[in-house]
């Protein structure tokens, strides 16, 4: 089997949905539309480029060279810079990928994530007069439909992005009854987080404290921008300074403004806290399995991977509600759903969660139980492969 993935190569969830691949014999290739170098984990792959040809013989298996290449790695700079790179030096990157999809003739098209890798197969359709010509599969990731169905110029590529595909996968069950309600008529074969599966025991292999109410750290998901609330978070903490003596905050993934603050706190000695470095998957992995407490607040999202990982390696999650995390949090249970913009409401729940050891500990049980079952990438990865098989199944009907 011959499958194209139109997705970012940088990312994490790219990497590992691909890997769970990797085993099959399947010829598998990668465009991505955004620009940016291969995530380390990627193995065995075809990567196309627009810019320069690349060859990385550790990470990649070109069986072809093509006349266009893959682009410079961005990400590192602001939007806007990605941007404007991405207008000037690679306007004609859709035509490029149209190319490929022409001579490499895939027996499925699989995009991951919707604005920036499945709005430009629009313009791709058009060139194949009006269908590509292999099955279309599309996942949405995180506020993909959720967030940005509110703009009506997104609205209108959303609907054509579902009016055009033949398979959806959605990271959550909210936005698969979104998606019928814009007009998707196609099949959803699984809901399933962006990653995909995870080797659960191997990753817990790594816990230092197995019981949780021990643990004396608290991880704070750092960003802030249109959809990240981390500092109505610290605004939180900050007012139940008093609970928190004892406590190690530590915030990963911080953005300017909440290292700004992380240092304003430190200076007034309310909070013993301190930001964590860009780092390895790995480091904020064992990070997980420290805390007691794992504190995710954004005003959009779908299924936060971070909270999953939080929850696999023992960490009580307390997590914004956004619809989507209750199918994976039962308030009070297993975890805490708060209001995102409330930093009182944020305030009740640290507070509940520091007091509460048996809630802790219990949580801890029930998800470990609820992501063995449905995270877990024995149970997973055979469902994904099977999904391809029944694509390719249907393609040899035709």
């Amino acid at each position: 089997m011959k499958i194209l993935f139109v997705a970012q190569s940088v990312s994490p969830h790219t990497a590992r949905w691909i890997n769970q691949l990797q085993d099959q014999g399947w010829d598998i290739h990668l465009f991505d539309l955004r620009g940016s170098f291969p995530h380390a984990e990627l193995r065995g792959i075809t990567e196309y480029s627009l810019v320069f040809p690349r060859k990385i013989s550790s990470l990649h298996k070109k069986k072809k060279e093509h006349p266009f290449f893959l682009k410079y790695g961005l990400d590192p700079f602001p939007l806007s810079l990605v941007g404007f790179f991405t207008r000037r030096l690679f306007r004609n990157r859709v035509q490029k990928l149209a190319k490929v999809i022409k001579e490499l003739q895939p027996d499925v098209i699989h995009s991951m994530e919707m604005q920036n890798e499945s709005y430009p197969l629009l313009e791709i359709i058009e060139l194949f007069g009006g269908k590509l010509p292999a099955p279309w599969v599309v996942t949405t990731w995180g506020s993909d439909i959720y967030h940005f169905r509110q703009f009506p110029e997104h609205l209108e590529k959303i609907q054509k992005v579902l009016a055009n595909c033949d398979y959806l996968l959605p990271d959550c069950a909210r936005d698969a009854v979104l998606a019928r309600g814009l007009g998707f008529t196609g099949s959803i074969p699984m809901i399933l987080p962006a990653a995909g599966g995870y080797p659960i025991l191997e990753m817990r292999s790594h816990i230092k404290e197995n019981i949780v109410s021990k643990r004396k750290l608290i991880m704070l998901k750092g960003y802030q921008g249109w959809a990240g609330r981390a500092l109505v978070a610290l605004e939180a903490m900050e007012a139940c300074a008093d609970v928190l003596k004892g406590y190690e905050i530590v915030v990963y993934l911080a953005s300017p403004v909440v290292i700004e603050k992380v240092t304003s706190l430190q200076k007034s000695g309310k909070l013993n806290i301190r930001i964590l470095p860009r780092s390895p998957y790995q480091v904020i992995l064992e990070s997980f399995g420290q805390a007691r407490i794992a504190i995710g607040i954004n005003q959009t999202d779908g299924v936060p991977i971070a909270m999953l990982e939080a929850m696999i390696m023992g960490a009580f999650p307390l997590q914004s509600d956004t619809e989507s995390t209750a199918e994976w949090i039962n308030d009070g249970i297993n975890g805490m759903l708060v209001a995102p913009e409330d930093p009182l409401d944020i305030e009740r729940a640290i507070r509940k969660a520091l007091k509460d050891d048996d809630l802790i500990d219990r949580a801890a049980e029930i998800n470990f139980q609820t992501v063995s079952e449905k995270l877990d990438i024995d149970v997973v990865k055979p469902k994904i492969i099977q999904m391809y098989k029944s694509i390719a199944a249907q393609i040899d009907k035709k």
